[in-house]
Protein backbone atom coordinates (compact mmCIF):
# COMPACT_ATOMS: atom_id res chain seq x y z
CA UNK A 1 0.00 0.00 0.00
CA UNK A 2 1.25 3.25 -0.83
CA UNK A 3 2.50 5.94 1.99
CA UNK A 4 1.60 8.99 -0.14
CA UNK A 5 -0.76 12.35 0.81
CA UNK A 6 -4.36 12.24 0.56
CA UNK A 7 -4.94 14.00 -2.43
CA UNK A 8 -8.13 15.85 -4.08
CA UNK A 9 -9.38 17.18 -7.19
CA UNK A 10 -11.60 18.05 -9.84
CA UNK A 11 -11.89 14.81 -12.14
CA UNK A 12 -14.93 16.20 -14.67
CA UNK A 13 -14.32 18.80 -17.22
CA UNK A 14 -14.55 22.25 -16.22
CA UNK A 15 -17.37 24.01 -17.50
CA UNK A 16 -21.36 22.90 -16.46
CA UNK A 17 -22.71 19.74 -16.87
CA UNK A 18 -25.23 17.57 -15.39
CA UNK A 19 -22.61 15.51 -12.87
CA UNK A 20 -19.37 16.45 -11.55
CA UNK A 21 -16.75 14.50 -9.36
CA UNK A 22 -14.51 15.07 -7.00
CA UNK A 23 -12.07 12.48 -6.39
CA UNK A 24 -10.02 12.40 -3.06
CA UNK A 25 -7.19 9.29 -2.78
CA UNK A 26 -4.76 8.81 -0.21
CA UNK A 27 -4.79 7.16 2.74
CA UNK A 28 -7.05 9.52 4.74
CA UNK A 29 -9.15 9.20 1.69
CA UNK A 30 -12.59 8.15 3.66
CA UNK A 31 -11.99 9.96 6.64
CA UNK A 32 -11.38 13.32 4.84
CA UNK A 33 -14.64 12.60 2.63
CA UNK A 34 -16.50 12.04 6.02
CA UNK A 35 -15.72 15.71 7.23
CA UNK A 36 -17.61 17.21 4.01
CA UNK A 37 -20.04 14.49 3.23
CA UNK A 38 -23.37 13.79 5.53
CA UNK A 39 -24.84 10.36 4.40
CA UNK A 40 -28.63 10.57 5.25
CA UNK A 41 -29.73 7.56 6.66
CA UNK A 42 -28.80 5.14 9.54
CA UNK A 43 -25.17 4.25 8.55
CA UNK A 44 -23.26 1.81 10.82
CA UNK A 45 -19.90 1.51 8.23
CA UNK A 46 -19.42 2.72 4.79
CA UNK A 47 -18.81 -0.28 2.60
CA UNK A 48 -16.95 0.21 -0.50
CA UNK A 49 -18.33 0.20 -3.76
CA UNK A 50 -21.86 1.38 -2.66
CA UNK A 51 -23.43 4.75 -3.76
CA UNK A 52 -24.41 6.58 -0.22
CA UNK A 53 -26.63 9.47 -1.06
CA UNK A 54 -26.86 12.75 1.06
CA UNK A 55 -25.22 15.87 1.89
CA UNK A 56 -22.07 17.97 1.05
CA UNK A 57 -21.29 20.74 3.26
CA UNK A 58 -18.29 23.35 3.94
CA UNK A 59 -17.08 21.56 7.35
CA UNK A 60 -15.60 24.64 8.40
CA UNK A 61 -18.78 27.02 8.15
CA UNK A 62 -21.12 23.91 8.10
CA UNK A 63 -22.73 25.36 5.34
CA UNK A 64 -24.34 23.13 2.74
CA UNK A 65 -22.91 23.06 -0.71
CA UNK A 66 -25.55 20.29 -2.87
CA UNK A 67 -26.97 17.31 -2.54
CA UNK A 68 -25.26 13.96 -3.88
CA UNK A 69 -23.66 10.62 -3.55
CA UNK A 70 -20.39 9.42 -2.15
CA UNK A 71 -18.73 6.41 -3.12
CA UNK A 72 -15.63 4.41 -1.61
CA UNK A 73 -13.43 2.01 -3.05
CA UNK A 74 -10.71 0.66 -0.87
CA UNK A 75 -7.47 0.35 -2.04
CA UNK A 76 -5.34 -1.32 -3.72
CA UNK A 77 -9.00 -2.57 -5.92
CA UNK A 78 -9.17 1.10 -7.12
CA UNK A 79 -7.62 3.11 -9.99
CA UNK A 80 -4.80 4.46 -7.53
CA UNK A 81 -4.26 1.82 -5.67
CA UNK A 82 -5.20 3.44 -2.59
CA UNK A 83 -8.03 3.98 -0.78
CA UNK A 84 -10.38 6.76 -2.85
CA UNK A 85 -13.39 8.49 -2.70
CA UNK A 86 -15.66 10.13 -4.74
CA UNK A 87 -17.94 12.70 -4.24
CA UNK A 88 -20.83 13.12 -7.36
CA UNK A 89 -22.46 16.06 -6.90
CA UNK A 90 -24.20 18.41 -9.96
CA UNK A 91 -21.63 19.54 -12.61
CA UNK A 92 -21.59 23.32 -11.83
CA UNK A 93 -18.48 25.16 -11.89
CA UNK A 94 -19.19 26.56 -8.18
CA UNK A 95 -20.37 23.40 -6.50
CA UNK A 96 -17.21 21.84 -7.97
CA UNK A 97 -14.73 24.51 -6.58
CA UNK A 98 -16.42 24.50 -2.95
CA UNK A 99 -17.03 20.80 -2.99
CA UNK A 100 -13.03 20.54 -3.51
CA UNK A 101 -11.93 23.79 -1.27
CA UNK A 102 -14.28 21.37 1.38
CA UNK A 103 -12.38 18.54 0.42
CA UNK A 104 -8.81 20.76 1.10
CA UNK A 105 -10.49 21.62 4.96
CA UNK A 106 -10.89 17.95 5.26
CA UNK A 107 -7.34 17.04 5.31
CA UNK A 108 -6.81 16.52 1.58
CA UNK A 109 -4.28 18.65 -0.58
CA UNK A 110 -4.29 19.94 -4.19
CA UNK A 111 -3.23 16.91 -6.25
CA UNK A 112 -1.14 18.54 -9.37
CA UNK A 113 -1.28 16.99 -12.82
CA UNK A 114 -1.58 13.31 -13.33
CA UNK A 115 -0.85 12.58 -9.30
CA UNK A 116 -3.27 10.32 -9.38
CA UNK A 117 -2.49 8.01 -11.97
CA UNK A 118 1.49 8.55 -10.71
CA UNK A 119 -0.37 7.25 -7.81
CA UNK A 120 -1.53 3.98 -9.53
CA UNK A 121 2.39 3.31 -11.42
CA UNK A 122 3.84 3.99 -7.83
CA UNK A 123 1.72 1.42 -6.24
CA UNK A 124 2.01 -1.18 -9.26
CA UNK A 125 -1.28 -1.19 -10.66
CA UNK A 126 0.09 0.57 -14.03
CA UNK A 127 3.60 0.33 -15.34
CA UNK A 128 5.32 3.38 -16.88
CA UNK A 129 4.10 2.97 -20.77
CA UNK A 130 0.76 2.16 -19.41
CA UNK A 131 0.69 5.14 -17.70
CA UNK A 132 1.28 6.75 -20.77
CA UNK A 133 -1.56 5.36 -22.69
CA UNK A 134 -3.86 7.02 -20.50
CA UNK A 135 -3.52 10.38 -21.29
CA UNK A 136 -3.35 9.21 -25.02
CA UNK A 137 -6.80 7.20 -24.05
CA UNK A 138 -8.01 10.72 -23.48
CA UNK A 139 -7.04 12.48 -25.94
CA UNK A 140 -8.13 10.19 -28.51
CA UNK A 141 -9.57 11.88 -31.68
CA UNK A 142 -9.97 8.63 -33.97
CA UNK A 143 -10.81 5.19 -34.15
CA UNK A 144 -7.32 4.07 -34.77
CA UNK A 145 -5.78 6.30 -32.09
CA UNK A 146 -8.35 5.22 -29.41
CA UNK A 147 -7.69 1.51 -30.34
CA UNK A 148 -3.95 2.44 -29.92
CA UNK A 149 -4.22 3.65 -26.59
CA UNK A 150 -6.62 1.31 -25.15
CA UNK A 151 -3.77 -1.61 -26.14
CA UNK A 152 -1.09 -0.08 -24.35
CA UNK A 153 -3.11 0.47 -21.48
CA UNK A 154 -4.13 -3.01 -21.64
CA UNK A 155 -0.58 -3.64 -21.69
CA UNK A 156 0.20 -5.03 -25.03
CA UNK A 157 3.20 -2.10 -25.62
CA UNK A 158 4.60 -3.77 -22.71
CA UNK A 159 4.53 -7.22 -22.83
CA UNK A 160 6.33 -6.48 -26.68
CA UNK A 161 9.11 -5.28 -24.50
CA UNK A 162 9.37 -7.38 -21.35
CA UNK A 163 9.74 -10.28 -23.80
CA UNK A 164 12.78 -8.84 -25.38
CA UNK A 165 13.89 -7.74 -22.03
CA UNK A 166 13.56 -11.80 -20.63
CA UNK A 167 15.54 -12.91 -23.61
CA UNK A 168 18.61 -10.46 -22.66
CA UNK A 169 18.47 -11.12 -18.96
CA UNK A 170 18.53 -14.67 -19.82
CA UNK A 171 21.88 -14.28 -21.57
CA UNK A 172 23.19 -11.88 -19.04
CA UNK A 173 22.39 -14.33 -15.84
CA UNK A 174 23.91 -17.23 -17.62
CA UNK A 175 26.83 -14.31 -18.50
CA UNK A 176 27.53 -13.11 -14.77
CA UNK A 177 27.46 -16.70 -13.38
CA UNK A 178 30.40 -17.27 -15.55
CA UNK A 179 31.93 -14.84 -14.63
CA UNK A 180 31.11 -14.82 -10.51
CA UNK A 181 31.88 -18.35 -10.40
CA UNK A 182 34.75 -19.08 -12.74
CA UNK A 183 36.01 -22.17 -10.56
CA UNK A 184 32.85 -23.86 -10.04
CA UNK A 185 31.65 -26.12 -12.65
CA UNK A 186 29.13 -23.34 -14.30
CA UNK A 187 28.66 -24.33 -18.14
CA UNK A 188 29.38 -21.04 -20.24
CA UNK A 189 27.41 -20.17 -22.84
CA UNK A 190 28.81 -20.85 -26.19
CA UNK A 191 29.80 -18.18 -28.55
CA UNK A 192 27.59 -19.09 -31.24
CA UNK A 193 24.62 -19.01 -28.93
CA UNK A 194 25.55 -15.23 -27.55
CA UNK A 195 25.54 -14.10 -30.68
CA UNK A 196 22.68 -15.56 -32.08
CA UNK A 197 20.96 -14.56 -28.85
CA UNK A 198 22.41 -11.26 -29.28
CA UNK A 199 20.89 -10.82 -32.87
CA UNK A 200 17.67 -12.11 -31.98
CA UNK A 201 17.08 -9.45 -29.49
CA UNK A 202 18.76 -6.80 -31.21
CA UNK A 203 16.10 -7.81 -34.51
CA UNK A 204 12.80 -7.63 -32.84
CA UNK A 205 14.38 -3.84 -31.50
CA UNK A 206 14.61 -2.92 -34.61
CA UNK A 207 11.04 -4.14 -35.73
CA UNK A 208 9.73 -2.26 -32.28
CA UNK A 209 12.05 0.92 -33.30
CA UNK A 210 10.63 0.68 -36.75
CA UNK A 211 7.14 1.45 -36.01
CA UNK A 212 7.90 4.46 -34.13
CA UNK A 213 6.47 7.07 -37.22
CA UNK A 214 3.20 5.23 -37.48
CA UNK A 215 2.54 5.20 -33.70
CA UNK A 216 3.56 8.83 -33.38
CA UNK A 217 1.17 9.50 -36.34
CA UNK A 218 -2.03 7.88 -35.38
CA UNK A 219 -1.21 8.95 -31.34
CA UNK A 220 -0.03 12.82 -31.95
CA UNK A 221 -1.77 13.33 -35.23
CA UNK A 222 0.77 15.20 -38.36
CA UNK A 223 0.54 18.95 -39.14
CA UNK A 224 0.26 19.34 -43.18
CA UNK A 225 0.59 22.63 -44.62
CA UNK A 226 -0.90 23.28 -47.70
CA UNK A 227 1.40 25.67 -49.65
CA UNK A 228 1.50 27.47 -52.89
CA UNK A 229 1.66 30.13 -55.11
CA UNK A 230 -2.30 32.32 -54.94
CA UNK A 231 -4.79 31.00 -56.95
CA UNK A 232 -3.40 27.18 -57.54
CA UNK A 233 -6.81 25.94 -55.48
CA UNK A 234 -5.09 25.16 -52.37
CA UNK A 235 -8.02 26.58 -50.61
CA UNK A 236 -10.41 24.30 -53.12
CA UNK A 237 -8.10 21.44 -51.77
CA UNK A 238 -8.69 22.23 -48.13
CA UNK A 239 -12.53 22.07 -48.59
CA UNK A 240 -12.47 19.39 -50.54
CA UNK A 241 -10.38 17.53 -47.70
CA UNK A 242 -12.25 18.67 -45.15
CA UNK A 243 -15.64 18.19 -47.44
CA UNK A 244 -16.87 21.22 -46.34
CA UNK A 245 -16.90 24.91 -47.66
CA UNK A 246 -14.57 26.14 -44.88
CA UNK A 247 -12.39 28.54 -46.56
CA UNK A 248 -13.77 31.33 -49.18
CA UNK A 249 -13.19 30.00 -52.73
CA UNK A 250 -12.63 33.14 -55.56
CA UNK A 251 -10.88 33.30 -59.16
CA UNK A 252 -9.46 36.55 -57.62
CA UNK A 253 -5.85 35.61 -56.32
CA UNK A 254 -4.55 36.51 -52.92
CA UNK A 255 -8.38 35.87 -51.11
CA UNK A 256 -6.94 33.91 -48.19
CA UNK A 257 -5.23 36.15 -45.71
CA UNK A 258 -4.53 34.32 -42.94
CA UNK A 259 -4.07 30.58 -42.09
CA UNK A 260 -7.02 28.20 -41.27
CA UNK A 261 -6.44 24.95 -39.50
CA UNK A 262 -9.19 22.08 -39.23
CA UNK A 263 -8.27 18.64 -38.14
CA UNK A 264 -9.44 15.62 -40.11
CA UNK A 265 -9.49 11.98 -39.70
CA UNK A 266 -7.43 10.68 -42.91
CA UNK A 267 -7.29 7.13 -42.53
CA UNK A 268 -7.12 6.53 -39.24
CA UNK A 269 -4.59 9.34 -38.55
CA UNK A 270 -5.28 12.66 -37.28
CA UNK A 271 -4.09 15.14 -39.27
CA UNK A 272 -4.37 18.97 -38.86
CA UNK A 273 -4.95 21.07 -42.12
CA UNK A 274 -2.98 24.59 -42.32
CA UNK A 275 -4.35 26.54 -45.88
CA UNK A 276 -2.07 29.36 -45.81
CA UNK A 277 -2.03 32.70 -47.98
CA UNK A 278 -0.33 32.30 -51.50
CA UNK A 279 3.24 32.94 -51.49
CA UNK A 280 3.99 36.18 -53.93
CA UNK A 281 5.65 39.49 -52.90
CA UNK A 282 2.73 42.00 -52.46
CA UNK A 283 2.03 45.43 -51.72
CA UNK A 284 -1.32 45.05 -49.82
CA UNK A 285 -0.35 44.97 -45.98
CA UNK A 286 -3.14 42.74 -45.07
CA UNK A 287 -1.58 39.68 -47.47
CA UNK A 288 1.82 40.40 -46.35
CA UNK A 289 0.79 39.63 -42.74
CA UNK A 290 -0.95 36.33 -44.30
CA UNK A 291 2.17 35.39 -46.71
CA UNK A 292 4.52 35.87 -43.19
CA UNK A 293 2.47 33.64 -41.22
CA UNK A 294 2.11 30.89 -44.34
CA UNK A 295 5.97 30.96 -44.04
CA UNK A 296 6.18 30.64 -40.45
CA UNK A 297 3.79 27.76 -40.43
CA UNK A 298 6.22 26.28 -42.21
CA UNK A 299 8.64 25.47 -39.50
CA UNK A 300 6.16 23.81 -37.77
CA UNK A 301 4.70 21.72 -40.56
CA UNK A 302 5.70 18.04 -40.48
CA UNK A 303 4.76 17.61 -44.54
CA UNK A 304 3.88 20.12 -47.36
CA UNK A 305 1.54 19.80 -49.44
CA UNK A 306 3.13 21.89 -52.31
CA UNK A 307 -0.12 22.89 -55.03
CA UNK A 308 0.71 23.85 -58.68
CA UNK A 309 -1.31 24.83 -61.37
CA UNK A 310 -0.74 22.73 -64.02
CA UNK A 311 -2.08 24.64 -66.70
CA UNK A 312 -0.53 27.61 -65.95
CA UNK A 313 2.59 26.89 -68.29
CA UNK A 314 5.07 27.69 -66.00
CA UNK A 315 6.66 26.13 -63.01
CA UNK A 316 9.33 28.35 -62.28
CA UNK A 317 7.74 30.69 -59.05
CA UNK A 318 6.83 26.75 -57.81
CA UNK A 319 10.35 25.55 -58.08
CA UNK A 320 11.50 29.03 -55.73
CA UNK A 321 8.87 27.50 -53.69
CA UNK A 322 10.50 24.11 -53.37
CA UNK A 323 13.38 25.34 -52.63
CA UNK A 324 12.98 27.27 -49.79
CA UNK A 325 11.53 24.65 -48.04
CA UNK A 326 14.20 21.22 -48.74
CA UNK A 327 13.90 20.20 -45.71
CA UNK A 328 10.53 19.09 -45.29
CA UNK A 329 8.54 16.43 -46.57
CA UNK A 330 6.80 16.93 -49.26
CA UNK A 331 4.22 16.01 -52.05
CA UNK A 332 3.58 18.07 -55.27
CA UNK A 333 -0.55 18.22 -55.62
CA UNK A 334 -0.27 19.13 -59.43
CA UNK A 335 -3.98 20.78 -59.67
CA UNK A 336 -6.09 21.47 -62.04
CA UNK A 337 -5.26 18.57 -64.78
CA UNK A 338 -8.97 18.62 -66.10
CA UNK A 339 -8.14 21.99 -67.90
CA UNK A 340 -4.75 20.27 -69.64
CA UNK A 341 -5.19 17.95 -72.47
CA UNK A 342 -2.13 15.68 -71.48
CA UNK A 343 -0.57 15.33 -68.58
CA UNK A 344 2.79 17.64 -68.27
CA UNK A 345 6.30 15.91 -67.11
CA UNK A 346 5.74 17.25 -63.88
CA UNK A 347 7.80 14.32 -62.21
CA UNK A 348 10.87 15.85 -64.68
CA UNK A 349 10.15 19.22 -63.69
CA UNK A 350 10.13 18.64 -59.61
CA UNK A 351 13.09 16.76 -59.33
CA UNK A 352 12.07 13.19 -58.10
CA UNK A 353 9.49 14.66 -55.19
CA UNK A 354 6.25 12.89 -54.98
CA UNK A 355 3.89 14.06 -57.60
CA UNK A 356 -0.01 13.59 -57.29
CA UNK A 357 -2.33 14.33 -60.07
CA UNK A 358 -5.56 16.11 -59.02
CA UNK A 359 -8.40 18.04 -59.67
CA UNK A 360 -9.96 20.19 -56.58
CA UNK A 361 -12.63 21.28 -58.38
CA UNK A 362 -13.89 17.98 -60.03
CA UNK A 363 -12.29 15.68 -56.85
CA UNK A 364 -10.01 13.92 -59.49
CA UNK A 365 -7.26 11.88 -57.53
CA UNK A 366 -8.38 13.08 -54.02
CA UNK A 367 -8.16 9.71 -52.65
CA UNK A 368 -5.27 8.79 -54.23
CA UNK A 369 -3.72 12.16 -52.60
CA UNK A 370 -4.97 10.89 -49.69
CA UNK A 371 -3.52 8.02 -49.31
CA UNK A 372 -0.11 9.70 -50.44
CA UNK A 373 -0.54 11.88 -47.24
CA UNK A 374 -0.87 8.74 -44.86
CA UNK A 375 2.49 6.98 -46.76
CA UNK A 376 4.09 10.19 -46.30
CA UNK A 377 2.55 10.70 -42.55
CA UNK A 378 3.64 6.93 -41.13
CA UNK A 379 6.39 5.80 -43.20
CA UNK A 380 4.08 2.94 -44.64
CA UNK A 381 1.78 2.42 -47.84
CA UNK A 382 -1.97 2.82 -46.67
CA UNK A 383 -3.67 -0.74 -46.38
CA UNK A 384 -0.34 -2.73 -45.75
CA UNK A 385 -0.74 -5.30 -43.07
CA UNK A 386 0.55 -3.35 -39.86
CA UNK A 387 4.01 -5.03 -38.72
CA UNK A 388 2.14 -5.19 -34.86
CA UNK A 389 -1.01 -4.34 -33.64
CA UNK A 390 -1.80 -1.11 -32.97
CA UNK A 391 -1.45 -1.28 -29.46
CA UNK A 392 1.74 -2.46 -29.59
CA UNK A 393 3.50 0.57 -31.94
CA UNK A 394 6.10 2.67 -30.47
CA UNK A 395 4.51 6.24 -29.36
CA UNK A 396 6.31 8.28 -27.58
CA UNK A 397 9.98 10.21 -28.24
CA UNK A 398 10.61 8.78 -24.74
CA UNK A 399 10.45 4.96 -25.33
CA UNK A 400 11.88 5.17 -28.57
CA UNK A 401 14.55 6.74 -27.46
CA UNK A 402 15.07 4.08 -24.76
CA UNK A 403 14.52 1.53 -27.23
CA UNK A 404 17.38 3.30 -29.74
CA UNK A 405 20.02 3.23 -26.34
CA UNK A 406 19.05 -0.69 -25.79
CA UNK A 407 19.95 -1.47 -29.77
CA UNK A 408 23.40 -0.08 -29.00
CA UNK A 409 23.40 -1.66 -26.21
CA UNK A 410 22.99 -5.06 -28.08
CA UNK A 411 24.87 -3.94 -30.76
CA UNK A 412 28.10 -3.16 -29.28
CA UNK A 413 27.51 -6.53 -26.89
CA UNK A 414 27.77 -8.23 -30.40
CA UNK A 415 30.79 -6.35 -31.46
CA UNK A 416 32.60 -7.29 -28.05
CA UNK A 417 32.09 -10.72 -29.25
CA UNK A 418 33.30 -10.68 -32.13
CA UNK A 419 36.61 -9.25 -31.18
CA UNK A 420 36.65 -11.40 -28.83
CA UNK A 421 37.04 -9.15 -25.40
CA UNK A 422 36.56 -10.41 -22.13
CA UNK A 423 32.93 -11.37 -21.29
CA UNK A 424 32.69 -8.78 -18.73
CA UNK A 425 32.25 -6.35 -21.36
CA UNK A 426 29.67 -8.09 -23.16
CA UNK A 427 27.66 -8.41 -19.56
CA UNK A 428 28.19 -4.81 -19.25
CA UNK A 429 26.04 -3.62 -22.68
CA UNK A 430 23.76 -6.08 -21.97
CA UNK A 431 23.00 -4.57 -18.61
CA UNK A 432 23.01 -1.16 -19.83
CA UNK A 433 20.21 -2.55 -22.73
CA UNK A 434 17.95 -4.15 -19.96
CA UNK A 435 18.11 -1.19 -17.90
CA UNK A 436 17.23 1.08 -21.15
CA UNK A 437 13.77 -1.46 -21.94
CA UNK A 438 12.88 -1.05 -18.13
CA UNK A 439 13.10 2.57 -18.68
CA UNK A 440 10.25 2.11 -20.87
CA UNK A 441 8.08 0.56 -18.02
CA UNK A 442 9.42 2.56 -15.17
CA UNK A 443 11.40 -0.36 -13.60
CA UNK A 444 14.78 1.47 -13.95
CA UNK A 445 13.58 5.22 -14.17
CA UNK A 446 14.20 8.78 -12.53
CA UNK A 447 12.08 11.17 -10.95
CA UNK A 448 12.67 13.92 -13.31
CA UNK A 449 11.53 11.70 -15.89
CA UNK A 450 8.24 10.80 -13.68
CA UNK A 451 7.73 14.33 -13.54
CA UNK A 452 7.66 15.50 -16.86
CA UNK A 453 5.62 12.36 -17.83
CA UNK A 454 2.70 12.85 -15.61
CA UNK A 455 3.34 16.98 -15.81
CA UNK A 456 1.49 16.64 -19.38
CA UNK A 457 -1.55 15.02 -17.83
CA UNK A 458 -4.72 17.19 -16.42
CA UNK A 459 -5.56 17.85 -12.76
CA UNK A 460 -8.09 15.36 -11.44
CA UNK A 461 -6.34 12.41 -13.53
Amino acid sequence: MDNYDTIAAVSTPIGEGGIGIVRISGPEALDTALKLFTIKGNVAAVEERRMYYGTVFDPGEKKAIDDGFMVFMKGPRSYTGADVVEIHCHGGTLVLKKTLEAAVKGGARMAGPGEFTRQAFLNGKLDLAQAEAVIDLIRARTEASLQAARGRLDGAFSRRVGEIKEALLDLLVNLEAELDFPEDEVEGLMSEAIEQGLAEAGGRIERLLATYEEGRAIKDGVRVLILGRPNVGKSSLLNILLKQERAIVTPHPGTTRDVIEEVINLRGVPIRLMDTAGLRDTDDHVESIGVRLARERIETAELILLVIDVSSGSFDEDMGILKSIENKKVIVAANKIDLVPGRLDVEGAFGGQKVMFISALGSTGIEELKDAIYEESTGRPYGAGLDAPPGELVATVRQRDALAKALEGVWRAGTALKEGLPREFIATDLRHSVDRLGEITGETTTEDILDRIFSGFCIGK
